[in-house]
């Protein structure tokens, strides 16, 4: 009496995985051991609903232990300082996001120098004035040669 008790036991708090078959085995022992076996024969109908009943109470009894025993894990984790792996991959994609944001922000800031290089390295334009002046002074200083003379100094000197 005491093994078929004990799977009852096993089963109805849910320490054990039930299938249909074994609830059914576990509860035709139990109606067996209590001498009412005959009548069992005949109340086939209660043997299975006693079996859907025990498979239910150990399917919710085995979830009511998960959730109790995942709670506490995520208590002592939590104290712990461990992060879960949703937290961990909610900031993995922000951070993803925020160096997507950083490299075009920098690539934006890369354009606006450049642009401000350029504008500063471009050649000034000469004007007329200031190529004249150049002309002029590139004369008087090349050697070997004189500085041409004006018109009006050699028309005074010719009269």
């Amino acid at each position: 009496m005491t093994d078929a008790f004990q799977a009852y036991i096993n089963m109805v708090t849910g320490v054990t995985k039930t299938t249909q078959a074994k609830a059914a085995a576990t509860a035709r022992a139990m109606v067996k051991q209590a001498g009412l076996e005959d009548v069992a024969t005949e109340a086939s109908e209660r043997v299975t609903k006693l079996a859907e009943e025990i498979m239910n109470a150990s399917r919710t009894n085995r979830e009511l232990l998960q959730h109790f025993v995942t709670t506490e894990v995520d208590k002592a984790a939590a104290r712990l300082g461990f992060a879960r792996a949703e937290e961990v991959e909610a900031l993995r994609e922000e951070i993803a996001s925020l160096r997507t944001q950083l490299n075009e922000a920098t690539m934006r800031a890369g354009k606006t120098a450049a642009t401000k290089k350029a504008a500063k390295k471009a050649p000034a334009r000469k004007t007329a004035a200031t190529m004249t002046a150049t002309k002029k002074s590139t004369a008087t200083k090349s050697p070997g040669r004189k500085p041409p003379r004006k018109k009006a100094a050699t028309a005074e000197r010719s009269s």
